[in-house]
């Protein structure tokens, strides 16, 4: 798991730039799913904006369960932080890539079923298709 280093000046708040405990991994060796494991490997949209004007900002999960993701939007651009498993980085890598597609109304009709069918996100890690759609309900308020 990504481990996040505390940086009170970031931009990003508290949680920081991650900083891998390990070398990246360029094998699937646990077998995730082809779409999952692309995002997951080469994230573009990971990072944050400072807070102001023209950014809008949701986090869903929480850090005592291990499972964080939050959204930003500014435009029509995203950006993602995730604490948690490779689904979890996917999921806000995949919502994101939504969101430069169609916009900020496109959220409105992703449902947790449909981030796993994207994704093809087996059963024993739907709880992260859910963090996702928790972010997005969050985002949307």
């Amino acid at each position: 798991m990504a481990a996040a280093t505390r940086n009170a000046s970031s931009p990003c708040g508290a949680w920081g730039p991650s900083t891998l405990l390990a070398p990246p991994m360029t094998e699937n060796v646990f077998a995730y799913p082809a779409p999952l494991w692309q995002r997951f490997t080469r994230p573009a949209h990971a990072g944050c904006w400072p807070e102001g004007e023209g950014v809008r900002s949701a986090q869903a999960g929480s850090r005592s369960a291990k499972f964080v993701l939050q959204l930003q939007l500014k435009d029509r651009q995203a950006r993602f932080k995730a604490y948690g498993c490779p689904t979890a980085i996917a999921v806000g890598e995949w919502l994101c890539e939504q969101v430069e597609h169609g916009g900020l109304e496109s959220l409105r009709d992703i449902s947790a079923t449909k981030i796993r069918a994207a994704l093809e996100i087996p059963e024993d890690k739907s709880h992260c298709a859910l963090l996702g759609e928790d972010a997005i309900r969050a985002l949307l308020k």
